[in-house]
């Protein structure tokens, strides 16, 4: 496919610009915009899973296979979504009507995928998962990629991005994890008869309308309380129309940056084995580890501070090293420590749950990992928003919600296949069984599911810490593009290609 594009610097223009950087109160209720994901994730990626297998009692491959094909369907729409958001033009801007637009269906359609009529046959129940799943997943992307695209047109500059970032997984953990406690502590209840309240059929009950109504709340606030900053965000003066054609033609312009490339390989790999490791971890928790409902709310505790120190450590990261370098760091430590956290526990060097060590010691693999997790997080918002300057010196446009919802494709079509293939091992190779909550499971079975979660599966993230390796958008080529584009907007003349960066385009 061959896309001419013509090159006008005057295309993107903000109708004011800002004095000084972007206030404290804005980042802050831009990050409130963390919290649906947050939830959506902690629901579907914590709960559905056991939900509709040990509690309904579905087959955990029919499910598997079912949340892969929603979360595909799902990817396939984040950079249609992404085409569509750059070309909006409207008196709230290119991102906020999508984002008003979407925020109760989303929490309308996540409430009835946990609430289940009763009585539903097999078939039944697996239609109604999928319906609901995939209404859940695609209202929430006509939400998200323009809210991630945001990141890019608040600031130009290479490290108050990261800043921005930075508050995004400050309040993203940091509320995600006292919800996560506060729900698994006093939603989830043990019962003397169901003790690991997770399994109790009855819990789900409220929550369902309580996830919903939450991240209903979160969008809503997020959206209405950035509107003040739409003047000073890039609207387009083209006249394009934003047909399926151009849509395409869009994503496939954005596919010819070479370092945009690198960074969705890495990402497609990393969220696929992501996707696999994320359904195993309710069952690791709750079965391997044999962790109560209250005990994984304490554990969600160690998580808070996270967020806190890698606020903190944000900007020395960013002064000593290179975004990729600290991307590769954060995965590749986090595969270790997963890793060793189960290898010493199967060789008998982890405290027993009995002892008053355990779930401290526990609880310090949690702050760490979630560390890393905050820290490649945030590096990968603020790497693909400086990607939008190397599109608009290269080929004219601004590609900011192409960018980031190619990003998103790669956490769900590849996710998407790590999911049915959690299912399938959960069910074929590791055989958990379903439909049975409240009995005891076989030794063997522990150890498998130990042993495909910390070691067969968690070695795949040594692909993509390779990969992000090849990166080479550096602070220095990023800061000569921008001065680029300050002076084609100025009207002045320079030389094409001052970055220094490879402009391949096989």
């Amino acid at each position: 496919m061959s896309l001419q594009v013509e090159k006008h610097p005057d295309v993107y223009r903000r109708e004011k610009e800002r004095e000084g950087p972007l206030p404290v109160k804005t980042k802050v209720f831009y990050a409130f915009g963390e919290m649906p994901g947050a939830y959506m994730n902690l629901a579907i990626g914590s709960f559905l899973l056991i939900y509709y297998s040990v509690v309904l009692g579905a087959s955990a491959a029919a499910i598997s296979l079912v949340l892969g094909v929603a979360l595909f369907l799902d990817a396939i729409c984040d950079p249609l979504v992404g085409a569509l958001s750059d070309q909006v033009k409207s008196r709230l801007g290119r991102r906020h009507p999508m984002m008003y637009a979407a925020s109760i269906p989303m929490g309308v359609f996540i409430c009835l995928l946990f609430t289940p009529p009763q009585g539903l046959s097999a078939t039944s129940l697996i239609v109604w998962l999928a319906f609901f799943l995939i209404m859940t997943r695609v209202t929430f992307t006509f939400f998200s990629v323009p809210w991630s695209a945001l990141i890019a047109e608040f600031s130009d500059d290479y490290e108050q991005r990261t800043v921005i970032a930075s508050y995004r997984t400050l309040i993203g953990p940091l509320l995600g994890g006292i919800s996560s406690t506060l729900i698994l502590t006093f939603i989830f209840i043990g019962t003397p008869d169901i003790p690991k309240g997770q399994e109790n059929l009855e819990n789900y009950n409220f929550f369902g309308p309580l996830i919903g109504s939450l991240m209903t709340g979160w969008a809503l606030l997020s959206t209405h309380f950035t509107r003040s900053e739409i003047p000073y965000l890039y609207q387009t003066r083209s006249t394009s129309s934003a047909g399926l054609a151009w849509m395409l033609s869009s994503i496939w312009l954005a596919l010819k940056s070479r370092n945009y490339r690198i960074l969705l390989v890495s990402m497609l790999v990393y969220f696929g084995v992501l996707g696999t490791l994320s359904q195993f971890d309710m069952f690791v928790n709750t079965y391997f580890w044999d962790l109560t409902a209250a005990q994984l709310g304490t554990l969600a505790l160690f998580a808070i501070p996270s967020p806190f120190l890698f606020f903190a450590a944000a900007g020395a990261l960013q002064r000593r090293f290179q975004k990729n370098q600290i991307l590769f760091a954060a995965i590749f430590l986090n595969m270790v420590l997963s890793l060793a956290a189960i290898s010493f526990r199967l060789g008998g060097l982890f405290p027993s749950n009995e002892s008053p060590l355990f779930i401290p010691l526990l609880g310090l693999f949690v702050t760490v990992q979630t560390f890393l997790s905050i820290a490649g997080a945030t590096t990968v918002f603020s790497m693909t928003a400086d990607l939008a300057e190397e599109q608009e010196i290269r080929f004219g446009v601004r590609q900011e919600a192409v960018l980031a919802s190619g990003i998103a494709f790669s956490t769900k079509a590849v996710g998407s296949l790590g999911v049915v293939v959690a299912g399938f091992l959960l069910e074929f190779f590791i055989k958990f069984p379903a439909g049975e909550a409240g009995t005891k499971i076989a030794e063997d079975i522990l150890f498998r599911l130990a042993i495909t979660d910390a070691i067969i599966v968690n070695s795949l993230l040594l692909i993509p810490a390779f990969l992000i390796s090849r990166y080479n958008l550096s602070r220095e080529s990023l800061a000569k593009m921008q001065s680029e584009l300050r002076l084609k907007r100025a009207g002045g003349e320079s030389s094409s290609n001052p970055s220094g960066v490879s402009n391949d385009v096989d």
